[in-house]
């Protein structure tokens, strides 16, 4: 047998001895010949003629050639230097990151995929470097490069395990390791021997540091589809690049993020970021903008601070801020600028107060008080006058107490808000109608809340009124007693309209009361005056809480509303909460329907509404929020579920050993759950299989389990992520891709999943499924998903979701089942169901992520020669919402003719109070210049206009600069408020007094 050659591909199977692994010097017709197994062409490289048939050592220059090496329909490499690693913490520390566990979750699924691939070679002991890498062809699953030390053949292989999933191994001139599948093996191999093209799409050489202990170039989507444009949302961006070091236990690196819009992004996100990274020691430094090095893209460069290798939960948590600021805040950013023209609705929070919430002092939950009609000929009256054109009361199942046929009533919600929409106490009429045919989806069938009036303690936004004005109303807890206070202004009186006093009912004692999905489904399209409608969408905090009945022996109360009028003297029943509810409202938002019962003029008014900024204004100042870690921002999505969303279910046969297994989240433990209606609890591990519309990532396979953090509560734990294509999430940050295909064809459903852990493939038969009705508790945990890492989004959604019934499988074909928790389970599913509806759904991603921020101090400027004081009014020429009262104070710098300023206006309105920071200069001589919005900080409508960073003209009147020691001048404007609140007059004087 000669020396100089060596068979280049291997199979290697459980039939393959340790021995033969490799194959020295035999062609591939002399290998097959004595029974090993080669499916390429052999290459051939000079090796030692030592006793040993050693290997020829790799140099430096081999390592830097690793990424020369990739094919050119590479999709991403990540490039590890073991030596370099080794050198920079502990070799214990280093052994547990190479292992792929104890490590941060970014970089443990790519280290746990190079040790997989490696067979147990123990690559960081016989390899510098090794370098991990995908295709754009999924199925073909991840490959590996290492360039290997100066070792033998046998001491190479010795120890070694058979590859799994079909991998096959080879050798490459100057002692490099290759391992994948056959297909990408061959392409390697064509490359090395200049017969094959290398990577043309990624510079990986220029994107990949060979100076950094860990490197990786992952090309998203936008790289390989030229139908996704730049848009200021980093998951558009072409590739994401990266390079950590390992120093004294700590990684500690940057990112890039090539795109074509990276100076618009970096802009917007400084100026949203500003409050964190322009502070004294900041822990984060300012994005900025560097020059291409692919395909023309500049490339956005963010520095991370170190996280320690042996994080704590706090701490790996606490380092995907800046991740939640640049993914979800900026996607957040980008939503908000879609509502201006109407392109997607606007979502804003709307929180109901409960004692949950431990504020001081505690506000109580919400009642519904409800009363029964008189009779028929009330009701036909209630019709005639009170709703709009084509609108109907709709008999309604309120409680699961109700009469299975419904029953007709009207209700008062008494309430305190606390939200960006509205706040403060609030009553609220309401009955369940049916609107026209077409009015909404299902009108006719199921039936909606309508709102026949609203007073509110704080001014507040709604379809009714646009603004319903403050009046004197309260809902306080005064010892054990709910007492709720309703009056209204006549002028300068105030009138009674409704005052009631109940005990809080005792959950210990007091009968439950179980709200209906047909209550919780009214909420979809609540209905006001005119038939206008806001779009709501809730979770289980509505539906799946107990609530308790009031005793209506203790409630008193009197009633001088005009609704009394229509209903019997004696209340039906009354209801409490004692849980905080949820929601998120897109206001006015059908405005386009044919079904309006409304003036032209008025609809003009109310399309001015929702198009002069507020509604943009609300939800940007919710992103602003976000980066000040104060509050959560909302974005809208879909899932069309042309390919059925479906749903695998398997028993978990051991809890107890998979719990240990997991290593949950402190205080969480596995939660049984049933499934659909009439199946008894068990505990499950769920594969949910979809698709969310325009999605970056392209189909998702989610691996859960229910679990409860001790709430008494259900929520899903994701285990295990797979995508078809990379995507971002807060565990791994940047998701690579996996094998995923979900496939609906001829009557199949077919599942087809494979990675590195995970080999599973399903089928099952669409015909002769059954109907299932889903538990409310299953639909509970999915409100809240949490990733590995126990970062969790908050999910909001209709009846699409709560209501419809899901299509459960007679039989399920299982032809592959590996995953890491196959020993926990049982070997087939015991219920597989499938979805076909499209759901809407809101989603608050990260939403337990919070770092909060001090505000920047407006401490004026430096050096400044005069202190500005000043007073003003706003007054509405139609409206008197609007008008305001000034407050000004600020330093000034006089430098020869221009006069630089720095000025706090203190706003006080119907909204509340505000401040808005302001920058600007103008010249002493023509008494112009510009003024710039540094921040708004107040009322959420207050400052829903006021966009940070916006620069205008300054135009200054009766400007009097005589004397330089004591400056005046006046700024009067007439302010166009839109067609909501019409033409206002602003006046302001300022004085700028020289310092001592």
């Amino acid at each position: 047998m000669q020396t100089n050659a060596i068979s280049k591909v291997v199979r290697l199977g459980a039939a393959v001895s340790v021995a033969g692994l490799l194959a020295v010097g035999c062609s591939s017709s002399d290998a097959a010949e004595e029974g090993a197994t080669t499916s390429a062409p052999a290459a051939t490289t000079t090796v030692q003629t030592d006793d040993n048939d050693g290997l020829a050592p790799a140099d430096d220059a081999a390592v830097r050639a690793l990424p020369e090496l990739l094919p050119a329909n590479a999709s991403d490499a990540f490039l590890v230097d073991f030596d370099g690693l080794a050198s920079g913490g502990s070799s214990a520390a280093v052994t547990v990151l190479l292992s792929g566990e104890g490590t941060d979750p970014m970089f443990s699924e790519p280290l746990g995929a190079i040790e997989f691939l490696g067979g147990g070679l123990a690559l960081s002991d016989v390899a510098t470097s090794a370098l991990l890498a995908h295709t754009t062809d999924a199925t073909a699953g991840p490959f590996l490069l290492a360039a290997l030390r100066s070792e033998s053949v046998d001491d190479v292989t010795t120890g070694s395990e058979p590859l799994a999933n079909g991998n096959q191994l080879t050798i490459l001139p100057g002692g490099v390791l290759v391992v994948g599948q056959q297909s990408v093996v061959e392409s390697v191999i064509d490359v090395s021997n200049g017969e094959g093209t290398g990577s043309s799409t990624i510079p990986f050489t220029d994107v990949l540091s060979d100076e950094s202990h860990i490197s990786f170039a992952y090309g998203m989507p936008a790289l390989f589809d030229s139908s996704i444009s730049p848009d200021g949302k980093l998951r558009t961006a072409s590739l994401v690049g990266g390079a950590f070091d390992i120093i004294d236990g700590a990684i500690e690196g940057s990112m890039s993020f090539h795109t074509a819009d990276a100076t618009d992004f970096v802009s917007a996100y400084n100026s949203l970021n500003r409050h964190t990274a322009l502070q004294e020691d900041a822990p984060e430094e300012p994005l900025a903008v560097t020059d291409s090095l692919v395909a023309g893209l500049d490339h956005i460069v963010v520095d991370m601070p170190p996280t320690p290798l042996d994080a704590s939960d706090d701490e790996l948590v606490a380092s995907r801020n800046l991740f939640k600021k640049l993914f979800i805040g900026m996607e957040a950013t980008h939503y908000a600028k879609s509502v201006a023209d109407r392109t997607d609705g606007a979502w804003l929070d709307f929180l109901v107060k409960s004692e949950q919430d431990e504020q001081t002092p505690p506000s109580p939950g919400s009642v519904y008080i409800r009363w029964e009609f008189k009779d028929q000929a009330a009701i036909d009256a209630f019709e005639a006058n009170e709703l709009p054109a084509g609108f109907r009361l709709a008999p309604t199942r309120f409680l699961e107490s109700d009469a299975p046929e419904g029953e007709y009533f009207l209700a008062l919600n008494l309430y305190n808000a606390g939200s960006s929409l509205v706040s403060g106490a609030r009553a609220e009429w309401d009955v369940f109608v049916h609107g026209p045919d077409g009015a909404d989806p299902n009108a006719g069938e199921r039936p909606r809340f309508m709102v026949v009036e609203a007073l509110a303690e704080e001014v507040s936004a709604d379809a009714g009124n646009l603004l319903t004005p403050a009046e004197p109303l309260s809902h306080e807890l005064v010892g054990d007693l709910v007492v709720s206070n309703v009056q209204r202004f006549e002028g300068e009186s105030q009138v009674p309209v409704f005052e009631s006093t109940f005990p809080a009912p005792d959950p210990e004692q007091a009968e439950v009361a179980r709200f209906t999905r047909e209550m919780a489904i009214g909420n979809d399209y609540i209905y006001w005056s005119h038939g206008v409608s806001d779009r709501v969408l809730y979770n289980a905090t509505t539906f799946n809480h107990d609530a308790y009945f009031v005793d209506t022996t203790q409630l008193t109360y009197t009633d001088d509303s005009p609704w009394a009028q229509y209903l019997k003297p004696v209340v039906k029943d009354a209801v409490y909460y004692n849980n905080t509810l949820e929601y998120v409202a897109s206001p006015m938002a059908n405005l386009d329907s044919d079904y309006l019962d409304i003036t032209p003029e008025w609809l003009d008014v109310l399309v001015g509404f929702t198009t002069n900024g507020h509604q943009e204004g609300l939800m940007r100042k919710a992103v602003e929020q976000l980066f000040r870690g104060q509050d959560d921002a909302l974005v809208g999505l879909h899932i069309g579920n042309e390919t059925p969303s479906t749903y695998v279910n398997f028993e978990i046969t051991d809890p107890e050993g998979l719990t240990t297994a997991l290593d949950l989240p402190e205080g969480h433990s596995l939660a049984p759950i049933s499934l659909t209606e009439g199946e008894p609890e068990q505990h499950y591990l769920t594969l949910s299989v979809f698709e969310v519309d325009d999605a970056m990532e392209g189909t998702r396979a989610e691996w859960s389990v229910y679990v409860d953090d001790g709430s008494g509560r259900p929520h899903l734990l994701i285990l295990d992520l797979m995508t078809a294509s990379a995507g971002f999430d807060s565990a791994t940050i940047l998701n690579l891709p996996s094998e995923v295909e979900h496939a609906l064809a001829d009557g199949v459903m077919s599942i087809r999943l494979a990675s590195t852990t995970v080999n599973f493939e399903a089928s099952f038969e669409t015909e002769g499924v059954a109907e299932k009705e889903l538990t409310m508790d299953w639909i509970e945990a999915g409100d809240i998903v949490c990733s590995a890492i126990n970062i969790c989004n908050k999910y909001y959604y209709d009846a699409e979701t709560l209501d419809v019934p899901v299509h459960q499988a007679a039989t399920v074909t299982v032809d592959a089942f590996t995953t890491p928790w196959s020993d926990f389970v049982t070997d087939t599913p015991s219920v597989v169901f499938y979805r076909d509806n499209a759901q809407e759904y809101v989603v608050a991603p990260w939403y337990n992520l919070k770092v909060p921020v001090d505000l920047l101090p407006f401490s004026g400027l430096e050096g400044a020669t005069h202190t500005i004081s000043g007073t003003g009014e706003l007054i509405g020429r139609s409206n008197e919402v609007a008008n305001s009262i000034y407050t000004y104070s600020g330093d000034a710098v006089l430098d020869g003719e221009q006069l630089t300023f720095a000025i706090d206006q203190e706003i006080n309105n119907a909204l509340g109070l505000g401040n808005i920071y302001t920058t600007g200069d103008f010249d002493l001589t023509s008494g112009s210049g510009t003024v710039t919005v540094v921040d708004c900080v107040g009322n959420a409508l207050l400052c829903s206009d006021i966009e940070p960073g916006f620069s205008t003209f300054y135009a200054t009147e009766a400007l009097e600069a005589s004397d330089v020691d004591a400056i005046s001048w006046q700024v009067n404007v007439i302010v166009d408020l839109g067609s909501s609140f019409g033409i206002a007059d602003s006046a302001s004087s300022f004085e700028a007094t020289r310092l001592n």
